[in-house]
Order: C-alpha cells, then sequence, then structure tokens
C-alpha cells in the first residue's frame, strides 16, 4: 500500500511538471534580464560583474514557525544596506508553504510573506537568494534529515515546492538566486545529492530559465565529514550555475561553548591568532630531539628545580614542528612533574617570548610511550608544584617519554628554545636518563604546518577555489561566522572576521554572513522577539561599514 501511494504521488508530480512544461518554456525571456553566471564570475542584468555580499536571515527556521514575522521588518533591510551589503540569503523553512498532512497544497500566507520580503528587497536595493534551509525529511546539518534520502516522497514534495518557486518568481530580478538545500548530510553516497540536485534543477527549468541556481557541496555522508579529492563538489549540467561551500574553521574558535555540541564538547577559550597553535597538512613524523640535555636528578626528593637547558638552534629547514616532552628512560622508580616552561630566544640569543608555562591540572592531551610496554603515567591531583596536580611517570625499564600534541609549536629558522620545569622523585634508578626534552617534527613531501592566523585561514579558503576554478564556475560561501563567545574577553572575534573579509576580497568572492538575528551567531541578539538595535554585536556591525563595499 506505501509503494502504492509513492508511485501514485510521483505519477501525479509528473503529469503536474508535463502539462506546465509546453506553454512555460514558451514564456521564458530569451536574454538574460536577472543575476547570472558566466564562466568564474556572477554578473547582474546589464552584464556588469556583481559582488553579491551580505548577510544570512536565519528566519527562526530551527523552531519551525511558519511566518517568522519577528525576525526582521522592512527596517531591517535598511539597516542591511547601510552596512554597505547588497545581499541576504533568505533560510526557508518548507513548512513555511505547506502542511505534511495536506503535502503540494500551498498556503498563500508563505508567498504572502516571500512577496512581502521582496518588496522590501527592492526598496532598500538588495538581492534575495532564496535557500532551502529546512526541507521535507528533516534539516541535515546536525546529520538528522536522513528522510529526504530514504522517503522518496519527501524527495518529490521538495522538487515540486522549487518548481513551485521557480514559476511564481521566474520574472523577478531581485532574487539573485535558488540556493536548492542547505548543507547536504547524504546517507550512502555524493551521487544521492548528485543525482537529486540534477532532477531539481531539471525540472526548475522546465519553467524558469533565467535565474541562478545554487549547489551546496555534500557536507557529509553518513556520519563522515571529511572531503575528498574535489572538496564534496561534482559536476552539474546547467549554464547558469554557482557552487556553494561553508566555512567555520577551525570548529574549536568558531563554535567555542556551542552547547548543542556535545561529543565532544568545545570547551571556551580557544583565542584568534594564536601563533603556538599549529595546523598540519600531510603527515608530521620525529625528525630529531635535544637529546644532550642535564639528567634528571636521581634518588628521592621533593619538587626542585630543572633549570633551563641549554638553548637548541633551529638550523634545519626541515624542523617544522617542536613540542615538549618528558623522558623516563631507564627509571623504574617515580617523577612526578608540573610548570614545564618553553622559552624562545632570536638569533642573537636574546629572550624572545615565552613559548609555552604549562601549568599540568589534568591529563587531558597527554600520551604516554614505552619501548618495551613497560611502565604507566597518569594525573596526579593531590601532588604538584604551584597547585594539587601534576603528572607522573612510572617503573619505565626502557626508553619511555609523555608528551602532549596540543603543545606543539612553530620554530623558528635561526632562533633558539629551552625547556625547564619542576620534578618530584622517588626511587629515581642511578644511571637513568630521564630529563626534559624538546622533540622536532618533520613534514611530508607536499604538506605544510600553519599557526592558527589569517594564513591558516587562506590555505583552507583556497581549497575550495581549487575546484571550482578547475572548473570555471562561480563559488559563493553561503555562511562564515563565529559564536558570541569568539567575541568576548579578547578572544579575536573581530579580527578573525576581519581577516576573512580581507581573504575573500582578495578572491572577489560572494559570501554572506551568519548570521543576522539570533542569540549565538547573530548581528541582533534577542531570539524570538523583534530586533532591539540596542541588543548587538555593534563592534562586528561597525565592522562590515568599514570593511564593504
Amino acid at each position: 500500500m506505501r509503494l502504492h501511494k509513492i508511485l501514485s504521488i510521483a505519477l501525479l508530480v509528473t503529469i503536474f511538471f508535463s502539462c506546465h512544461k509546453k506553454e512555460d518554456e514558451a514564456a521564458q525571456p530569451t536574454t538574460s534580464t536577472h543575476v547570472h553566471t558566466n564562466g568564474t564570475d556572477i554578473l547582474d542584468a546589464n552584464g556588469n560583474k556583481l559582488y553579491l555580499r551580505g548577510v544570512a536571515f536565519g528566519n527562526e527556521v530551527w523552531t519551525d514557525v511558519e511566518i517568522p514575522s519577528t525576525h526582521h521588518a522592512e527596517v531591517d533591510y535598511g539597516r542591511v544596506h547601510d552596512m554597505g551589503m547588497n545581499a541576504i540569503r533568505f533560510y526557508m523553512n518548507y513548512k513555511t508553504f505547506e502542511d505534511d498532512a495536506n503535502p503540494y497544497v500551498y498556503k498563500t500566507s508563505g508567498w504572502d510573506w516571500i512577496d512581502q520580503n521582496i518588496t522590501w528587497a527592492k526598496n532598500h536595493n538588495v538581492y534575495l537568494i532564496l535557500n532551502m534551509h529546512v526541507p521535507q525529511g528533516g534539516f541535515q546539518s546536525n546529520g538528522n534529515g536522513g528522510a529526504l534520502w530514504n522517503n522518496p516522497e519527501n524527495q518529490a514534495r521538495l522538487k515540486a515546492l522549487w518548481f513551485n518557486i521557480a514559476k511564481r518568481y521566474a520574472n523577478e530580478p531581485v532574487i539573485a538566486g535558488f540556493d536548492l538545500l542547505n548543507e547536504p548530510v547524504v546517507t550512502t553516497s555524493i551521487d544521492q545529492w548528485k543525482n537529486f540536485a540534477q532532477d531539481i534543477i531539471d525540472t526548475i527549468r522546465t519553467v524558469n530559465k533565467t535565474h541562478m541556481i545554487v549547489v551546496e557541496r555534500v557536507n557529509a555522508v553518513g556520519t563522515d565529514w571529511s572531503s575528498n579529492a574535489d572538496m564534496n563538489f561534482f559536476e552539474l549540467n546547467d549554464n547558469n550555475l554557482a557552487y556553494e561551500f561553508h566555512f567555520y574553521s577551525p570548529m574549536e574558535f568558531t563554535h567555542q561553548g556551542a552547547d548543542w555540541i556535545t561529543n565532544p564538547p568545545i570547551p571556551q577559550g580557544q583565542v584568534y591568532p594564536d601563533l603556538n597553535k599549529s595546523y598540519v597538512t600531510g603527515t608530521s613524523s620525529f625528525l630529531t630531539a635535544t637529546f644532550s640535555n642535564p639528567k634528571i636528578t636521581t634518588g628521592t626528593y621533593d619538587w626542585t628545580e630543572y633549570v633551563e637547558s641549554p638553548k637548541f638552534k633551529i638550523n634545519d629547514a626541515k624542523i617544522k614542528l617542536c613540542q615538549p616532552s618528558v623522558v623516563n628512560r631507564a627509571n623504574t622508580g617515580k617523577i612526578w612533574v608540573d610548570d614545564i616552561v618553553v622559552k624562545e630566544y632570536d638569533e642573537n640569543n636574546n629572550f624572545v617570548r615565552t613559548v609555552w608555562n604549562i601549568d599540568i591540572t589534568s591529563y587531558d592531551g597527554w600520551y604516554y610511550w614505552s619501548q618495551d610496554g613497560s611502565g604507566s603515567a597518569g594525573t596526579d591531583l593531590t601532588t604538584g608544584h604551584s597547585n594539587s596536580n601534576s603528572v607522573y611517570m612510572q617503573s619505565s625499564a626502557s626508553d619511555a617519554n609523555l608528551s602532549n600534541n596540543k603543545y606543539k609549536f612553530i620554530p623558528k629558522q635561526g632562533y633558539s628554545y629551552t625547556i625547564s620545569g619542576w620534578v618530584k622523585g622517588e626511587n629515581v634508578t642511578v644511571g637513568s636518563a630521564a630529563m626534559f626534552r624538546l622533540d622536532c617534527e618533520q613534514i611530508s613531501a607536499g604538506g605544510a604546518v600553519y599557526a592558527f592566523d589569517k594564513a591558516y585561514l587562506a590555505s583552507q579558503v583556497d581549497q575550495y577555489y581549487q575546484w571550482t576554478k578547475a572548473h570555471n564556475r562561480p563559488l559563493f560561501l553561503g555562511e562564515f561566522g563565529a559564536i558570541q563567545y569568539a567575541f568576548i574577553s579578547d578572544r579575536g572575534g573581530i579580527q578573525w572576521v576581519n581577516d576573512m573579509i580581507d581573504i575573500l576580497k582578495e578572491r572577489e568572492a560572494h559570501f554572506t554572513y551568519h548570521d543576522y538575528h539570533e542569540d549565538n551567531f547573530g548581528l541582533y541578539k534577542g531570539y524570538g522577539s523583534p530586533v532591539d538595535p540596542t541588543k548587538c554585536n555593534q563592534p562586528l556591525i561597525d565592522l562590515f561599514k568599514s570593511k564593504l563595499p
């Protein structure tokens, strides 16, 4: 019975499209009167280069409100224009147009809402990019929208809705484009979205040959959020098409404190820029270390300073990363370590900065290795130097060490580095080779290492441009932004956005910031209530005014 119902609906949809195809094709303009693409460029109706730059209207789509009348009003279009912006990515929830209990029957209130926004957009010279943010089958971004891919009826309904949107607004030039689906998370393969996107495009083109269509890359396949060599893009057949990506890199900065991310949670506190935080493309491997550092004192003793080691000069171009480690080679006793300090000196041995001052509070991120599997390591919450916490190693019969990847840093060629710390010993073996050490790594061929700065952001953005440039298509950054916690306590949210805008403008990019009115990412706060201009991220608004157009 269910199969019969699905087939019947599919037949009705096919007949619906067929009945309109001939008359609608005849009605299409033969020259462009709308925003359209040409190679990697987006052009306006007059054929001039156009840079779509603006903000997203979230429209409270996550709460399934049918008409988000408190999200914005006409005055907000004026505020968008005053920031130097010319585009709004307009989030839509399918429930604005139809009910699950009454599919394919579209609500007058939904059309009226879109019509109202079109009027406001025209009044303030702002383009709209209509984005299906919540489709039939569920919101995709968090991986809970599998019903779109597993239930053919949901796909038929989404395709029919786009058919009707495209038909109704075929002659509306203030709509810059149709953004078919937000952050697709398919269930089995990228081809699911590729084939469905082509089907929607072909359907739209039966009634609308003028509007630009925007297709986003696949966000994830099942629970796999990685990207393939094509950055999860794919080629489609249409001559007025732009591709889309979203950018929140790195998540530990842009989503710090996000309460909807729990596995694992992302703590607050990451700052930008952070020259001690490193990101590697390719793979890193051990190259050398400060093997000649002094040995830790043998015997049993209370907390004792391991004084600053000799300066280790970086004079090998293959050295790309360094990190502090503690060696416990051939020590069957036990050592506790705390308050590890790494210092940097310039070419003339002048002190430059303290790279790390590690007051150990937990075992988070620490990794113990021993050559023969002997010994152990962990956190002692009752024994510490500057507080009650430290890490320990014990019973290491062979070579052994303890390190933590989060303390890797990028050394400078010609500069020197030292390590010091505090140690407590219990029966430390005479003749053992326990020491504080700096380990140095190399990067595989073709790889690179970046600090958390503008160069890193640019390298990540450029991954997406490589594919679209090779395929001669425009690229649209539909979402980028940082959570509210990135803008407090001098964490660098404004600098991150500033650098992103510079990077994007250098690449003549099209982009919309996420987003205009909500509590976590919004320029204006107060989710579920009208915009209050006094509750806003004013420094961010001022930044947009200074950087755009």
